[in-house]
């Protein structure tokens, strides 16, 4: 089978996720890394340099389309639903960093189009790939756990706890849209809804805060201070139309752990992502309390991936090779970003909102 020739556009002055797809494509014997851009002059070739990467450097988006099969779109949020749909349009396939855009309505565009096209396109939900969240997925399809009662996920970085990093894209809403809430609540609400995988039913209500506790930051490429337009940090939660309840804590300020917890009437489960093969369990009868006390299970070893984030990469590429529409794919983007929508209404509004 010929390999995908595949390139990233976006790479990036802060987190660098594009290098996360580079190692992740460069680990995948079925495909070949052909080609890079960048919007700053200079930027992708002294990336490549730095990485020792064998690749063209494009001087525009669509030199490096028409180089290509397939594109990881890496770059700000505001960006992704014109470069996904240009993407489309040339027939390539597509994988873009999440979220789809800033808010469901400017989606739009981009959804229809996946919708008719013959080309994949994918989101990067990529925490999906981590084998212990994948085989609480398992434990949870058995039916074992039962009736769910709560989940609860804590997930965030400490990046920019430093007051000195300067004013990036990502605090700026304009730009990102919002912060915490849309880098790590899409994750959080994908990986609750994907775990569960309609045993609960909808998300029937919401409520949450957000907030900034660092307003002000050094410009990156004017000089003074800007201010920053989104959160640094928030909580909110859901309830299903099942009955269950999750709550979610999200901050760019510090989260100890990616954590998560699953009570039900079978027992209870916990996740930590400084173990991220394993689960710490304790199964109880659904008509008696709990007993003994809980032990850790293992992941099945088919779930193990090293780095579990190249798990994403390497379904995208056999979604293009076997023709499959990936379930990761716009319209659940979509079903995502209405959700933050609505519960950015209610953090603003000081409401619990009905959907």
């Amino acid at each position: 089978m010929e390999k995908i020739k595949v390139g990233i556009v976006g790479t990036g002055y802060t987190v660098g996720i594009a290098a996360n797809h580079v190692n992740g494509y460069l680990q995948n014997p079925g495909c070949i890394l052909t080609a890079l851009y960048d919007i700053i002059p200079g930027r992708a070739a002294k990336w490549a340099e730095e990485k020792k990467l064998n690749v063209e450097i494009c001087s525009s988006y669509d030199e490096l389309l028409d180089k290509v099969d397939a594109v990881s779109i890496c770059t700000p949020n505001y960006s992704h639903v014109d470069l996904a749909v240009r993407a489309m349009e040339k027939g390539k396939h597509l994988l873009c960093e999440k979220p789809l855009s800033l808010d469901s309505e400017s989606s739009v565009p981009a959804v229809s189009l996946a919708r008719c096209c013959s080309t994949v396109a994918m989101i990067g939900f990529s925490y999906r790939g981590i084998p212990a969240v994948r085989y609480m997925r398992k434990i949870l399809k058995s039916g074992s756990m039962g009736k769910i009662f709560t989940y609860r996920e804590t997930l965030g970085g400490c990046r920019i706890t430093n007051p000195n990093v300067k004013l990036e894209w990502r605090m700026q809403k304009q730009l990102s849209g919002t912060g915490a809430l849309a880098d790590f609540g899409c994750h959080m609400l994908d990986l609750c809804d994907w775990l569960f995988d309609g045993s609960e039913g909808p998300v029937s209500e919401v409520n949450g805060f957000v907030s900034c506790s660092i307003p002000k930051r050094e410009e990156i490429f004017d000089q003074g201070q800007g201010t920053v337009t989104n959160d640094d940090s928030t909580a909110f939660n859901v309830r299903f139309q099942g009955g269950a309840i999750a709550s979610f804590v999200a901050s760019r300020l510090g989260v100890a752990r990616h954590t998560i917890e699953i009570y039900g009437e079978g027992g209870m489960m916990l996740f930590r992502d400084d173990r991220p093969n394993e689960l710490e369990v304790w199964f109880k009868e659904k008509a008696d309390g709990y007993k003994g006390k809980p032990e850790i299970v293992q992941a099945d070893e088919d779930m193990i991936k090293e780095p579990w984030f190249y798990a994403e990469i390497d379904d995208f590429i056999h979604c293009i090779q076997s023709g499959e529409r990936p379930d990761r794919n716009f319209d659940r983007a979509l079903y995502i970003q209405r959700l933050l929508d609505k519960i950015l209404l209610a953090c603003e509004t000081g409401k619990t909102i009905n959907l």
